[in-house]
Parts: structure tokens; C-alpha cells; sequence
């Protein structure tokens, strides 16, 4: 059976096969896969719970955070199509470290730790397309890192915003983040305060339309200069 979901690490298009017609491209792993939706506000798996699987999103957003011994959340990332494979950071633990739940409708391929790690142990090419996605992971969580140091606030919202959006979205198109000033303060170390201060000022400068609970892009340009701003208020 041919696999429509192309952004994920383990399609055999991502693995270089580029002899084969789209069509008839298949997963390196189809036996360990099976296609799972969830609703906005579904668990995909939570902080604690044996770690099974992972997952590649074909749709949607979806929020990974830590819970706090005290009961705070922290976000700590957000996953969307072709950007990381939700639970990696788990692939060989006993339990998942973190918890990831849908933001918006989410469409993924959900893949089996034991039939993974089973099919690396015997099959190259899967092993490299691990190490690939194991690379990606460590280019966010870097990239993260970045914009959380020595930015701005106006420029760490900008450029979260930026992270979360593929490229080929950001021409022309305006797109939608369903995230709360909470929980963007909350992942870019911020208070919500400040979040809504300097949304409010991107607004007025026509760079953004944010109706409660959603972002549109109207100026990626001068987003992109804000993201590149160092010295502004931010706290």
C-alpha cells in the first residue's frame, strides 16, 4: 500500500528513492505504522505513561509540555508536518517524559518504538533516516534555545511564529496559530502581559491579525525584521 503522508522522516521519498513515482512511494516501516487522528484537546500520550510509539504528523499542531512536581505546565515545543516526530525524545525510555496534546485536528502515522528500533537494527536505510529526524530534533531544540537567549520579547514572538510555520506557508499565504498568549508566554519565558503588549503593537503596525486565540500573518517581511531585532523591551 502506497503512503500519502510525504513529510514524514520514514517515506521512502524523504529516503532519496527518486525513481519511483509519487504514487507508488511506500513507508520504510509500514508494518509498524497505522494512520490515527485526534480531535483539538485530545492526549496523544502523557507525561508518565509507557512509551510505545511515536508519531509523524501529516496535519494539525501539537503542544509538548512537562508538568511541574508543583503542577505547573511548561511547554517546552510544538510539533507540526515535517518538523519533528512527536515523542522522539522518549524513543528509548521506559516512559514518555513529556506529555503532547492536539492544538488544533490532528492527522499522524503512528509508529511502534519496538518495531522501529527492530527494523534499524537490520535495515540501513531506516537507521539513517532516524539519525536524520534525531538531527532535526536537535536543530529545533537548538534553534528553540536561540530565540529564547538573547532576543527581545517583541523578536522571540516573531520568531516562534517563524518556527512553527513552514516555509512553503509563508508566502503570501495568512495562516492561523491557535495558541493562547499564555501558552506562547509560557514556552518563550515571558509574561502573558508582555505577549499581549507587544502582539498589540505588531497589530497596530499591520504585521499581524490576532482575533482571540489565533494568529494571521499579514507582513512576513517585517516580521522577519523584528525577528532579526536584538535590543527592545523585553520583559
Amino acid at each position: 500500500m502506497s503512503c500519502g503522508n510525504r513529510v514524514c522522516p520514514f517515506h521512502e521519498l524523504r529516503a532519496g528513492n527518486g525513481s519511483l513515482p509519487a504514487t507508488d512511494l511506500h513507508c520504510l516501516v509500514e508494518n509498524a505504522v497505522k494512520q490515527v487522528y485526534f480531535d483539538r484537546g485530545d492526549v496523544l500520550f502523557a507525561q508518565g505513561e509507557p512509551s510505545t510509539s511515536l508519531f509523524s504528523l501529516s496535519r494539525g499542531l501539537v503542544k509538548i509540555s512537562h508538568n511541574a512536581s508543583d503542577g505547573r505546565e511548561q511547554i517546552v515545543g510544538i510539533s507540526s508536518p515535517g518538523n519533528l516526530l512527536v515523542g522522539l525524545q522518549s524513543l528509548r525510555d521506559d516512559n514518555y517524559l513529556y506529555s503532547a496534546v492536539a492544538e488544533t485536528r490532528v492527522t499522524a502515522c503512528k509508529i511502534r518504538h519496538r518495531a522501529l528500533l527492530n527494523a534499524v537494527r537490520t535495515r540501513g536505510e531506516v537507521a539513517m533516516q532516524l539519525i536524520e529526524a534525531l538531527n532535526a530534533q536537535l536543530a529545533h531544540s537548538r534553534e528553540l534555545m536561540r530565540v529564547m537567549g538573547h532576543k527581545c520579547a517583541a523578536a522571540k514572538i516573531a520568531s516562534f511564529i517563524f518556527l512553527l510555520v513552514p516555509k512553503s506557508k509563508q508566502n503570501g499565504h495568512a495562516v492561523k496559530l491557535p495558541f493562547s498568549r499564555g501558552e506562547m508566554a509560557s514556552l518563550l519565558g515571558l509574561s502573558e502581559e508582555t505577549v499581549c503588549r507587544q502582539m498589540a503593537k505588531m497589530k497596530r503596525s499591520g504585521i499581524l491579525y490576532s482575533p482571540r486565540g489565533k494568529i494571521e500573518v499579514l507582513d512576513w517581511d517585517r516580521l522577519q525584521a523584528v525577528a532579526d531585532e536584538t535590543h527592545a523591551e523585553t520583559t
